[in-house]
């Protein structure tokens, strides 16, 4: 049988599961609103801070494929909408994203999917 193809690399899902200590019901469920027009790429999906506080987030559809499962927010350790989340990180993701044209939370992912040294 074919594997998923995911949108997130395999250190992303490991820096995920090290900081949620195993368990996808130890992050935070985020909805993704219409804050970005709901670019291309953009859903709801999972997050937690990594032991430096960084945001590590795993898309809902990859979380899901991966771990064989329905991800059912009411399972999390909480909700929170995006717009939320781009609040409270709004200073690390004007430090960390080169514009703001495109969706931050598409950019973090993309960044997050790259070698922990370049973050």
């Amino acid at each position: 049988m074919d594997e998923p193809a995911l949108n997130v690399s395999y250190e992303t899902i490991a820096r995920f599961f090290e900081a949620a200590e195993g368990n996808y019901r130890n992050a935070v469920y985020v909805t993704c609103s219409s804050s970005c027009q709901r670019a291309e790429g953009c859903r709801d999906f999972l997050f937690i801070p990594s032991g430096d506080c960084r945001p590590v987030i795993f898309p809902v559809s990859d979380a899901a494929a991966f771990i064989g499962t329905a991800i059912d927010p009411s399972d999390c350790a909480g909700t929170m909408t995006g717009s939320c989340f781009i609040r409270i990180y709004r200073r690390f993701l004007d430090l960390t994203l080169a514009s703001d044209a495109d969706c931050p939370i598409k950019q973090l992912l993309h960044i997050s999917n790259m070698p922990k040294t370049a973050i």
